[in-house]
């Protein structure tokens, strides 16, 4: 009988874990609370990033992890609407977001466990302000938008296998830095990539000097690696 008991017992649990369905990860909502907030592959200030938050998003938060004397979460995806989540997948600054109460958490998983969602509304005509700045988004490969010649009408890619404009030290002789960018540097994307992501972290370190082209490139490094250095 004792054998014939655990074998109903094993039936019942398979036919149970067979049934149940698919569960969401078990985390806990933040709030964002910095204007931008960069989610990066590793967690680690100096690794790529792959997306960027806004102030107010709300988010799932899976883990935590301790690197570089940082706390970093582990953000799976943003809460879009009531039944709506987009993926991230990637480590936040846990300094930059705020967990919500119970209260909150609770209407939030409750609208998106009750609510439909509502029916997309017809995008809005874009004012020529937001126009002119999906015109702006800086690819590695694309020529840019912005800035003084030569900066203005080439590619990052380009600009890093040209001639700087101006030297790294002032009154240091022409012969010396007028020469191709990789006599010095050994820059490809992930190296530029890097870069770009400590002007992010320190603008003012974008601002500090003229060198290579007055400055204009490295606030398109930086503006590139905000975007995940697509």
């Amino acid at each position: 009988m004792l054998i014939v008991r655990r074998l109903v017992l094993f039936l019942a649990a398979l036919v149970w874990t067979q049934s149940a369905p698919a569960q969401e990860p078990q985390c806990r909502l933040y709030k964002v609370q910095s204007r931008n907030l960069n989610i990066s592959k590793e967690p680690r200030g100096d690794a790529a990033y792959i997306d960027t938050l806004d102030k107010a998003d709300v988010v799932c938060v899976t883990r935590e992890q301790q690197a570089g004397g940082r706390n970093w979460g582990f953000v799976d995806h943003k809460v879009l609407k009531p039944d709506q989540r987009k993926p991230v997948a990637g480590w936040a600054s846990m300094a930059l977001l705020q967990p919500l109460s119970d209260t909150e958490a609770a209407s939030v998983r409750g609208l998106t466990a009750s609510r439909p969602a509502p029916a997309a509304a017809p995008a809005p005509t874009p004012a020529p302000a937001a126009a002119a700045q999906a015109e702006e988004i800086v690819r590695f490969d694309q020529p840019l938008t912005t800035g003084p010649f030569p900066v203005n009408g080439q590619s990052l890619e380009q600009l890093i296998a040209g001639t700087p404009l101006f030297p790294p030290i002032e009154g240091l002789p022409e012969n010396l830095w007028k020469k191709p960018c990789g006599a010095c540097h050994k820059w490809d994307r992930r190296t530029l990539c890097e870069q770009g992501a400590t002007y992010v972290k320190n603008p003012n370190m974008a601002l500090r000097g003229s060198h290579p082209y007055g400055g204009a490139e490295k606030i398109a490094m930086m503006n590139w690696a905000k975007t995940g250095c697509q």
